[in-house]
């Protein structure tokens, strides 16, 4: 008996203290999951049930009508069209963008001269206006007088009407958007690559790798968690593109060029 009550002794003020530390923690998280509540998963389930009803926005009356809109939108061709060009766009996009920026990162990891002044370059189109872009690639896509086409024809090679295609307007668009993102990920790379240890590539170096050796089973799978964020921040950026096929093609011809951000805005002010 006297000693179950010198261990409850002893744990006796853990366990006060244990509570006390509980109370603090849920004070200091009460502020986040309060703001989650509010701003994160009221308007998503509201917005849920809004999909699921008919809503008058005027008297604010919603009568719910299931997955009704959801049917519509599935078999609707112009949403199935579009959907279909952001899945084109992320193909043709995302693989060369984050392959050829971690190549140009891998560079500018090198010392070499004038290394911070072709990471400014590099850097400059992420940092310029999508529009001033969009005008300018434009004129670099144009059927004549185009510099694309200039370039093509001065090889003996055929020019292509690149934005007023169906085959070519998106893959266009993508090539465009691959150059504008080169320079995010090979900033975004270079940072990764210099967070791996020297002391693991000069270890392996010794042991008899060589450099493409220790890049491929130390470097890769070090920014594997970089390059995993890219992936998925190119995707939600892909998913969400509006301004480039507004301004290029105005999601031509024939809504080859259309993607879901440019349809929502068209059902929802132009046509609505």
């Amino acid at each position: 008996m006297e000693t179950m009550a010198k261990r409850q002794a002893l744990h006796t003020p853990r366990r006060f203290w244990r509570l006390k530390w509980d109370r603090e923690a849920l004070v200091l998280v009460a502020p986040y999951v309060v703001y989650l509540a509010l701003f994160i998963f009221y308007p998503f389930f509201m917005a849920l049930y809004g999909s699921m009803s008919d809503w008058d926005i005027l008297t604010g009356k919603m009568d719910f009508v299931g997955l009704k809109y959801y049917e519509r939108l599935i078999t609707d061709p112009a949403f199935l069209k579009s959907f279909k060009n952001n899945l084109v766009y992320l193909i043709v996009q995302i693989p060369p963008s984050i392959i050829i920026g971690l190549f140009v990162a891998t560079l500018l990891n090198q010392r070499i001269k004038l290394r911070a002044t072709f990471r400014t370059i590099y850097f400059m189109p992420v940092v310029t206006p999508a529009v001033v872009l969009a005008v300018v690639w434009t004129f670099v896509f144009q059927v004549h007088g185009g510099v694309l086409n200039i370039a093509l024809t001065s090889l003996g090679l055929p020019a292509g009407k690149w934005l007023t295609s169906e085959a070519t307007s998106m893959p266009s668009i993508a090539l465009m958007k691959i150059w504008t993102d080169i320079g995010f990920y090979s900033v975004l790379f270079l940072a990764a690559l210099q967070s791996v240890p020297a002391d693991l590539i000069d270890a392996a170096r010794v042991d008899g790798a060589n450099a493409w050796q220790s890049f491929l089973h130390i470097t890769v799978p070090l920014i594997n968690p970089t390059v995993v964020f890219s992936v998925v921040m190119a995707t939600i950026w892909g998913m969400q593109m509006f301004a480039e096929p507004f301004l290029m093609t105005e999601g031509g011809p024939l809504g080859s060029s259309r993607t879901l951000a440019l349809l929502l805005y068209e059902r929802g002010f132009i046509f609505s």
